[in-house]
């Protein structure tokens, strides 16, 4: 499938707009310094809208002290008994935040025994399961695909092969408020787990739990008394201890909160009995007035007097700063301060979030250079405090356009600035602008195969047009295509069609015959692989004449290509041939390195079949050397493919294997599931060559289960068929016409003329094994008919030669010649295995 030519260009982005709704501090009682009033009856602090963009992956190793560890004996005890249990996967640590489940899960990371491969994922910024995966598989030496569909298979098997310790901090991030998961896949990575678990285990710390059975809960309380006396002694805070920590039920953030206040306020004499110096005299009041009721209400009540208390402490600078960073969603560092908070020196502000640090109102973070991040609780506290945030969003956007990396990019961190402005624009409702930095990513995005990111992130923007009604918006209609696009990519062909006709019916109403050109190949490109050719074709034809009608060459030569490919799929050779070449003509005129690369492989696909290999492997050849100048990884896999094929009818089949593996390797590091389909069964016929048979069964079943999956029937028809020419070779000779029925059925309904041809012909073979000449005869003639009407004289003269010698006086029937054949007929097939 070639890419879409994009119609709109980037617009200059404007620094603008408006923070609204961001997270904030609710149901919490109106309280003032001697008078408290309580206008409630629930006091707590909560996320009341996350953010919606994917969030940034804080990953590796805990980063979380233990300096001031106390107690959780029993806690620890019953987490260590089912890291043991051969029959728990999946632990979860639940409590209210600042409660120190991610303390308790970092002790555990840190000391406990017997995984010597572990990995920490903080997620408290709603990141994609795409993101944890791959850094999960590449931390624990395992390729990485790039879907996320493809990526639950492959964390779970990694999982499986060893014994790896998997902690995911912050797992509420990804719930939406009915616990169910905001964040695709990771209900059903949790799923697979529980279901296939094995030595390796996967512990989560959550606020609250997701809708799933299979975990053992530890619900976390406060510190006991004689724990959190230990804890304030050793932050040095002096008084009746024991009093106190009862009082606030043995919260550990709170205990470090009120010890960072009173020794930064009181250095001297850090004493409880100071609290009322510091407008706190009423605590014990509050946190045992009748009237606060409701689940952790002391901890909750006691959390906003202190922050209160501690933010009324602290000088202009510092409460600016607090209130600035807070838009920041992860690690940041003193410069990323000073660009929200400019006038101060860098080493003044790094001065100052050190302070901040010691006051517990920030963490440290050291890797290398100081960095700081907020408790999440903190966080939300200060972002309610800090009310419309538009202008620190904004500076956050020039902080990070000022720090761009340059292209060429070769990998998603590459753009992680660009990702960010996203971020901000989307938190500031401007959404043009949102798209505008996206769509100046999208071109890198397809080519380096990130098409779940564009998934997540064009969703959004649709979502957001369709709730506040702006779907005349140009960048509606062109999220729509992208989004389709991407999901055409995943091989989500059913989805991609959907949006593809809402982007159609837009575009003509608005009149805009250039998106309705590029919509159309979309379509083209999507019922293709669903062997629905000749609606493809005509999608095609009606994308061409409106192309030429206005002028644009990428567009024509894009549409040409599709052509191509269908007529390709259909063995009109001819005509498939002649639309690669003018495609290849037309991208050389304008410089088009995309489509030259697509027209390459397509006329490759097209000499492959014509049984002119010599042609086929210098197209595939000039397609390979373009692909990686471009850095387009998907071409570069199906020009593998098309290599592997066109060397294996020569005999060279560990050639042919080595490009294979190199393909299925490039396709599940992108996410390609119908390019790894396509490697697989191109897999299962080189093992077949080398009479591999039941290696060959294994690539042919893995191949014909992706194809299922992701709706290619073409692709099933073809697994289908190898699996039967395999089982045949074993002398399984029933379930080989099993097979072969199968596929004519496959074929049938799609219109697949090729494949039906070859399925009918393959029966012919297994059928006269098994002494069914006249059943035999009648799969032959089917074949060459069909062969005839897509005039392939080498393949109805083979038909013709398998009948003449049935209709001759009975002769002995050697299986093992029928099997070659079958299996040369199959190679001449192959070129639509790896069709784009």
């Amino acid at each position: 499938m070639a890419e879409e030519p994009n119609p709109k260009k980037a617009k200059i982005i404007k620094l603008e707009g408006n923070a609204q709704n961001q997270s904030k501090l609710t149901q919490v009682g109106s309280i003032e310094a001697e008078n408290v009033y309580l206008s409630t009856d629930v006091v707590h602090i909560k996320s009341s809208s996350k953010a919606e963009s994917p969030g940034v992956l804080k990953a590796g190793n805990p980063g979380k002290s233990l300096e001031h560890w106390q107690g959780r004996e029993t806690e620890y005890a019953q987490i260590q008994q089912w890291l043991t249990d051969k029959n728990t996967f999946l632990i979860g640590i639940e409590g209210i935040g600042g409660i120190g489940k991610s303390t308790l899960a970092t002790k555990i990371y840190e000391e406990i025994a017997g995984f010597p491969k572990r990995f920490w994922a903080d997620v408290s910024n709603g990141v994609s399961f795409s993101d944890l995966a791959r850094q999960v598989l590449g931390e624990f030496g395992f390729p990485i695909p790039e879907q996320e569909a493809q990526l639950v298979e492959a964390l779970v098997r990694c999982l499986r092969s060893g014994q790896f310790l998997l902690i995911i901090d912050n797992l509420e991030s990804l719930l939406q408020p009915n616990r169910q998961w905001g964040s695709l896949f990771y209900g059903e990575f949790f799923q697979a787990w529980i279901e296939s678990g094995a030595n390796s285990k996967v512990l989560v710390t959550t606020r609250e739990r997701p809708e799933l059975i299979g975990f053992e809960w530890l619900p976390l309380k406060g510190l006991q008394v004689d724990e959190g006396v230990a804890l304030l002694s050793e932050l040095g805070i002096r008084g009746n201890l024991a009093e106190f920590v009862e009082l606030v039920d043995g919260h550990p953030l709170l205990l470090k909160l009120v010890a960072g206040l009173l020794k930064y306020e009181y250095s001297q004499d850090p004493d409880l009995k100071r609290l009322a110096d510091l407008g706190l005299g009423n605590l014990r009041q509050l946190l045992t007035n009748p009237q606060v009721v409701g689940v952790h209400r002391s901890e909750n009540v006691g959390m906003k007097l202190v922050l209160d208390a501690s933010l009324n402490r602290l000088n202009k600078l510092q409460k600016d700063l607090l209130l600035n960073i807070s838009v920041y969603r992860g690690v940041f560092d003193s410069a990323a301060a000073v660009a929200v908070l400019p006038g101060n020196s860098e080493s003044e502000i790094e001065r100052e979030l050190r302070d901040l640090v010691k006051r517990s109102l920030l963490e440290d973070k050291l890797n290398g250079k100081q960095r700081f991040e907020f408790q999440p609780v903190v966080l939300e506290y200060v972002q309610y405090k800090a009310g419309d945030q538009t202008e620190a969003h904004q500076r956050a956007i020039y902080y990070y356009l000022v720090n761009v990396k340059q292209k060429p990019w070769q990998t998603k961190e590459d753009i992680k600035e660009y990702l960010e402005v996203f971020y901000h624009w989307y938190q500031l409702e401007k959404y043009d602008s949102a798209f505008d930095v996206l769509a100046f990513c999208d071109k890198f995005l397809s080519l380096q195969g990130y098409y779940t990111d564009q998934v997540e992130l064009y969703e959004q923007l649709v979502s957001k047009w369709e709730e506040i009604g702006d779907r005349e918006n140009w960048n509606y209609w062109a999220s729509l295509t992208s989004l389709g696009n991407a999901n055409n990519s995943l091989g989500q062909y059913q989805r991609a069609i959907e949006l593809f006709q809402q982007s159609l019916k837009i575009s003509r109403n608005i009149g805009d015959r250039n998106g309705e050109g590029a919509t159309l190949i979309g379509l083209g490109n999507a019922y293709n692989p669903l062997g629905k050719y000749q609606q493809a074709i005509e999608f095609f034809q009606q994308s061409l004449e409106i192309f030429r009608e206005i002028g644009d060459r990428n567009g024509e030569g894009a549409t040409l290509i599709g052509l191509g490919n269908a007529y390709n799929s259909l063995g009109r050779y001819e005509l498939a041939i002649e639309s690669f070449e003018q495609s290849l003509e037309l991208s050389r005129d304008i410089g088009d390195h995309n489509n030259k690369v697509h027209s390459l492989i397509g006329l490759g696909n097209a000499y492959h079949s014509l049984g002119e290999y010599k042609l086929a492997i210098e197209s595939f050849e000039q397609a390979l050397e373009v692909s990686r100048n471009i850095g387009a990884r998907n071409s570069e896999g199906n020009s593998l493919i098309g290599l592997g094929n066109a060397y294996n009818p020569l005999g060279e089949y560990q050639r042919a294997i080595k490009f294979f593996e190199q393909s299925l390797e490039i396709f599940r590091k992108i996410g390609d599931r119908k390019g790894e389909g396509n490697s697989l069964n191109n897999l299962g016929i080189a093992h077949d060559s080398l009479g591999e048979y039941q290696r060959a069964i294994d690539f042919y079943q893995q191949s014909r289960e992706i194809s299922k999956e992701i709706g290619d029937r073409n692709n099933e028809g073809h697994s289908l068929i190898g699996l039967g020419n395999a089982y045949g070779s074993l002398g399984q000779y029933q379930q080989a016409i099993d097979l072969f029925q199968q596929s004519l059925e496959v074929s049938a309904e799609i219109g697949d003329i090729r494949g039906e041809a070859e399925a009918w012909f393959n029966l012919g073979v297994t059928l006269e094994n098994v002494k069914r000449e006249a059943d035999a005869l009648g799969a032959y003639r089917n074949a060459c008919e069909l062969y005839q009407k897509m005039r392939l004289d080498a393949d109805v003269q083979d038909c013709n030669n398998a009948i003449e010698r049935l209709s001759q006086p009975k002769k002995p029937v050697v299986s093992r010649r029928g099997f070659w054949w079958g299996l040369r007929r199959l190679w001449r097939w192959v070129r639509s295995l790896f069709r784009r």
